[in-house]
């Protein structure tokens, strides 16, 4: 039997939002996001190991569109980390990348009134965690904005038990 999904329960608070360090994909295929997700977690790797950036916090996935939807086939996509220390415009390095290569860039997570929770178990559970997310907040009458991300709070490897992971959740909201 699979594990079961729990979430801790929402709260809002105001965000002072953050800058990070980011690699970006635009119109992602749903089928191929584990590859976005290897090909971003090796580039920022080799710009951690560089010295380019410092996380400043856990990594996360940033998604653009309606969270009502949950994740739709052509999302915009962003994952990185927080970072105290704003990157230069271009990569890491300040270098452009070339024409449709991934690399890794200035960017940021706004400051709002943001809704969160915390997912305890595996990411094949997260689309169920979305919508028991997403219907608290519209019980509670809040308006989400078309952003939302998920911070991995736990590190995930080989070692790691699926059922022990814990994602956070975050949505901005509207006024």
């Amino acid at each position: 039997m699979p594990a079961m999904s729990t979430l801790q329960p929402l709260e809002t608070l105001d965000f002072p939002g953050a800058d990070t360090a980011v690699v970006r994909f635009r119109g992602q295929s749903l089928d191929r996001m584990h590859e976005a997700m290897d090909q971003a977690f090796g580039l920022l790797g080799e710009a951690i190991r560089a010295g380019r950036f410092r996380p400043a916090g856990p990594a996360f996935a940033r998604y653009e569109g309606d969270v009502r939807q949950g994740l739709c086939d052509g999302v915009d996509l962003e994952v990185g980390f927080p970072v105290d220390t704003p990157l230069k415009a271009g990569t890491a390095d300040g270098e452009p990348a070339g024409e449709g290569e991934p690399a890794v860039v200035g960017s940021s997570l706004p400051a709002c009134r943001l809704a969160i929770t915390r997912h305890h178990g595996p990411y094949d559970q997260l689309p169920q965690a979305w919508g028991a997310f997403v219907a608290e907040i519209e019980a509670r009458g809040l308006v989400p904005a078309d952003l939302f991300w998920e911070a991995y709070d736990t590190e995930p490897g080989p070692d790691v038990d699926p059922a022990d992971l814990i994602t956070g959740l975050a949505v901005p909201l509207r006024d």
